[in-house]
């Protein structure tokens, strides 16, 4: 994300999106009631032909999709001799828009981070004898790719089924390995290491053991540094971190809290640190500002990795304290 002019006073900023990450970064940012300006295409009241203009909505929906953020509010502001009423903004990668809200601290530092992060795009196999599963983890998130079983080709193998099975996973992985910044391969066992010295290439590609395979494998890896030897920063390492040290924390009796003892804590100004869901972030602005005006820091776990899942069965609001 290229920042082009900011004014947190103001509670402005114009910005250029550079990558599909930055979609992500503005739907955690972007909500009801915010002010965004941007070039479209609107129907002219004269002619009824569509023209490029710029206008200025008040959000009322979002909506992430997979190349776009769609943004859908009533027009406020709009070039003259334009069709007036609601209007959806498809924002998507290389556009610039302007966005006036009420910012949180939070808020304020996600964009900071989308403007100073480098995306990132990595292939993990978790994968025993017999069975190999392949997701995508990116900054925005983990996506399930495929499952590639013994004489059961998957989406990444489109052959004839074959008695190799070592081999058919090693051809998937090489046929897509450009594709991405790194490849994970990782599983318990003698199996992850055989596919490794099968690879003819084996540049950017990384070795991590795990007790199971699965999802629960990918989540342990993660757990295990498997980003951290690809990426410098890495939103979902730092929030399996963070949700690691609470657990931690909780078997110890520290000080922490969750569910719904935090709101009486926030009252207290005894919280340092905030964990919430998005769905909680949205809900609770009121305790959100509070711990920040009370000098406490804010972070978002999102629920689409397993410590998110965690936090999200805890009522999806948590805490470290102060006392």
């Amino acid at each position: 994300m290229e920042i082009i002019q900011k004014s947190r006073k103001d509670g402005y900023v114009k910005l250029k999106v550079t990558s599909g990450d930055d979609l992500w970064y503005l739907h955690q940012v972007i909500g009801e009631g915010d002010r965004v300006k941007k070039r479209t295409m609107r129907t002219m009241l004269e002619g009824r032909e569509k023209k490029s203009v710029v206008i200025e909505i008040e959000v009322e929906k979002t909506e992430l999709q997979n190349d776009r953020l769609r943004l859908t509010g009533e027009i406020v502001k709009g070039a003259d001799n334009i069709e007036l009423g609601y209007h959806t903004f498809n924002v998507q990668e290389d556009e610039e828009l302007e966005l006036w809200k009420d910012f949180a601290d939070s808020e304020w530092d996600t964009l900071k981070k989308a403007a100073s992060s480098e995306p990132y795009n990595v292939l993990f196999c978790i994968a025993e004898e017999g069975k190999a599963d392949f997701y995508e983890v990116r900054e925005s998130g983990i996506e399930d790719i495929s499952t590639l079983s013994e004489n059961i080709p998957g989406k990444m193998y489109s052959d004839q089924k074959s008695p190799n099975f070592i081999g058919d996973v090693t051809s998937a992985i090489e046929r897509v390995k450009e594709d991405y910044d790194a490849v994970v391969v990782a599983g318990p066992g003698f199996f992850k290491k055989k596919l490794y010295n099968n690879l003819e290439d084996q540049k950017n590609v990384f070795v991590k053991d795990t007790s199971v395979t699965g999802k629960t494998g990918l989540h342990e890896s993660i757990k295990r540094g498997a980003l951290k030897d690809i990426v410098q920063s890495s939103r979902i390492d730092e929030e399996t971190g963070l949700m690691e040290e609470f657990f931690e924390e909780l078997e110890q009796d520290g000080a922490i809290a969750y569910g719904p003892q935090v709101e009486d804590l926030v009252e207290k100004g005894a919280v340092k640190k905030l964990l919430v869901n998005p769905e909680k972030f949205r809900e609770r602005q009121d305790l959100v500002k509070q711990v920040e005006q009370q000098g406490g820091d804010i972070v978002k776990v999102h629920t689409d990795h397993e410590p998110g899942m965690r936090l999200e069965n805890l009522g999806g609001i948590a805490a470290f304290l102060r006392y």
